[in-house]
């Protein structure tokens, strides 16, 4: 076989391997640099996945914080809550036992409201029968008074008449024999037992012993008068 020539390197060829040489260089950086913006583009999600999963770290962290906030609230108002109910629990208990105690307080004064009727009604019983009696009494004692003054008018009449002197009868003087004030209830007549003339109390508040009465008697202003002027100019 004949050998073929050595082919000697031409610069079409050279530049063809220089052109791939580059290529293939080129080829590689592109694919470096793919890599470098994969790897970065990688880096910055996960950055910023970092600092996303931080910011919903902090998030929950605080949300977890209020959480627990609220909570410790609710527990705090829970306990007040249960104090208040306890407190409204004893005080509707004593409330309970007040309304019991004056509920039986309530029926003892009903019962001693109808005893102090029964002992009014009663009262007011006795204070009639004693009205009554007190009256009957009093109208005794009026006629008692009225017949021992009749009994005492008769006697001094009788001496007034044995000794000479004018007894005067009632029906006959309307006014005091002295002051002329006229006679009423409330002024009322009185003998004198000495001349036996009519005359008020006012006018005939004097006692004196006369010669037909030892004891002291009723006598009028008048008579007093003269029967003092009568002892003092004859002592004996």
């Amino acid at each position: 076989m004949r050998n073929r020539p050595a082919v000697q390197n031409s610069p079409l060829i050279i530049s063809v391997q220089s052109l791939s040489s580059i290529y293939v260089g080129s080829a590689e950086v592109v694919e470096l640099q793919e890599a470098e913006r994969h790897r970065t583009s990688a880096e910055e999600g996960t950055r910023r996945f970092k600092l996303d999963f931080a910011n919903k770290a902090d998030s929950l962290q605080r949300q977890i914080e209020q959480r627990e906030r609220q909570l410790h609230q609710l527990e705090t108002d829970l306990k007040i809550e249960r104090e208040w109910r306890q407190t409204l629990q004893n005080d509707l208990d004593r409330e309970r036992d007040t309304v019991a105690q004056l509920s039986t307080e309530a029926l003892q004064i009903n019962g001693l409201k109808k005893e102090f009727h029964r002992l009014q009604d009663e009262n007011i019983q006795l204070k009639t029968i004693c009205e009554d009696q007190e009256q009957a009494l009093e109208e005794l004692g009026s006629k008692l008074s009225e017949s021992k003054l009749k009994i005492e008018d008769i006697k001094e009449a009788n001496k007034a008449l044995q000794g000479g002197q004018v007894w005067l009868k009632d029906k006959e003087a309307s006014h005091c024999k002295l002051c002329e004030k006229e006679f009423s209830i409330s002024r009322r007549k009185h003998h004198c037992r000495n001349c036996g003339e009519i005359f008020c109390n006012s006018c005939s508040d004097n006692e004196l012993p006369l010669p037909a009465s030892p004891k002291p008697v009723r006598v009028c202003d008048t008579c007093h008068a003269l029967l003092l002027q009568r002892c003092s100019s004859n002592p004996t």
